[in-house]
């Protein structure tokens, strides 16, 4: 834990305290009700923890685990108390695979495992308190009763757990909290949306038919699980391609190295400046990172003049917009970004190139990319100018505002920039 920065080791260490005030404060007063359930029972249900987390899939900062409708079933057939213990033992015995090797309790730091088992344990505490201030009575055989109760507790289970990934993931990038948390909201959501049922059924199958139900019950659980996977996997296959695309657009074009990574970040923040779910910024920001890859196919020594360009040169320069388009129409999952490649040189007037479009027919999103991607130009050194400062920059934006600029794009940046100051 030395390793760690200070804002890291003090949100850990009040995560620590936290739960040791809150398991104790719901130990004192809360009904941690026991249902009757044998041991062979509970080192079961362990090994289905163990095995459901052991088989977490990952993507961004959070991770999609099968684990919620083992840990949902063990809190509807056993009570709150034996759930702790259960979901606490069988994190322990996880092991997931990492890259080459095995991550396990006995080489993962003891500040991370703790950790990890705090903010497992803090959801349900919280849940627990909630699901019985609703009336829940912990009957799995009159459950249609507690359908109500259970469906507050996952709710709270996916809060909790959303915001305390968020702030660890937000404190480690520096990025806002509650940004973060809105970002990483929707996909906790549809994991627990997806297990929730699993959890309830495989509890209720178990209560009539023990082992061999929940062997049946477990099949939809593993295949759900291999969607996820490939879910993941083609999600790092389109960020894998995106990535390699930009580097070879870098290496034709030493002038614009890191050009399209700032254009990407503009673009984003004048997204959330204008709204934008994340889904859609995620988008725009892949867009963003292309934009300029049809500069692929311009020649070298065009592409990289030290002078003026001619107007034959300049003319042959305007293709690369449509070079992209064509580069790109044929590669899965990226037919969304291809209309801002195409026309991201387009102007609000119509003026622009490569087809003289004038608003009403393009997006907004070709807009701010089209805005990103000048702000970068204006804000870079080129051999013919200085970069403009930042003031140089608002004024030009102000003045193209309603000709080369779309005006909601350019209101959505200056707002942007003045909470930046």
């Amino acid at each position: 834990m030395k390793k760690l920065p200070t804002n890291l080791k003090i949100f850990f260490m009040s995560i620590y305290l936290f739960s040791l005030v809150s398991m104790l404060a719901f130990g004192l007063k809360a009904n941690l009700y026991i249902q009757n359930a044998s041991y062979t029972k509970i080192v079961f249900f362990i090994f289905l923890i163990a095995f459901t987390e052991s088989c977490t899939v990952a993507y961004r900062n959070i991770s999609f685990s099968t684990s919620f409708a083992i840990q949902l079933a063990s809190f509807i057939l056993f009570g709150p108390l034996l759930t702790y213990i259960i979901i606490l033992i069988g994190f322990s015995f996880r092991i997931l695979k990492v890259n080459n090797g095995y991550k396990h309790i006995f080489n993962t730091p003891i500040y991370g495992t703790i950790f990890n088992q705090c903010i497992l344990i803090l959801p349900i505490l919280y849940g627990n308190y909630v699901y019985m201030k609703f009336g829940g009575e912990y009957n799995i055989n009159n459950f249609y009763k507690d359908l109500f109760p259970i469906a507050v507790f996952c709710l709270v289970v996916c809060v909790i757990n959303t915001f305390l990934i968020s702030t660890i993931f937000a404190i480690s990038t520096k990025k806002n909290i509650i940004y973060s948390f809105i970002s990483n909201i929707k996909l906790m959501s549809l994991n627990i949306l997806v297990m929730a049922p699993f959890g309830i059924i495989l509890a209720y199958v178990f209560n009539l038919y023990s082992y061999g139900g929940v062997i049946v019950i477990l099949v939809p659980i593993i295949l759900t699980k291999y969607t996820f996977s490939l879910y993941i996997k083609s999600k790092s296959q389109y960020v894998e391609t995106v990535d390699v695309l930009m580097l070879a657009m870098e290496a034709r074009d030493k002038y614009t190295q890191g050009h399209s990574k700032r254009v990407a970040e503009i673009s984003s923040s004048i997204a959330k400046e204008l709204k934008y779910n994340e889904w859609k910024i995620e988008r725009l920001n892949m867009a963003a990172l292309l934009h300029d890859v049809g500069k692929i196919g311009i020649d070298d020594q065009i592409l990289n003049k030290p002078g003026k360009l001619t107007n034959e040169e300049f003319n042959i320069i305007k293709t690369h917009p449509l070079i992209g388009y064509n580069i790109l129409k044929d590669i899965k999952n990226l037919e969304n970004i291809l209309p801002i490649v195409q026309y991201h040189h387009e102007r609000y007037d119509g003026k622009g190139y490569p087809d003289g479009k004038r608003a009403e027919e393009l997006s907004l999103d070709v807009f701010i990319v089209q805005l990103a991607d000048s702000i970068d130009a204006m804000a870079s050194d080129r051999l013919y100018r200085k970069a403009f400062t930042h003031d140089m920059i608002i004024e030009e934006v102000k003045k193209c505002s309603g000709t080369q600029f779309h005006p909601k794009v350019v209101e959505a940046y200056l707002k942007m920039s003045e909470k930046q100051l």
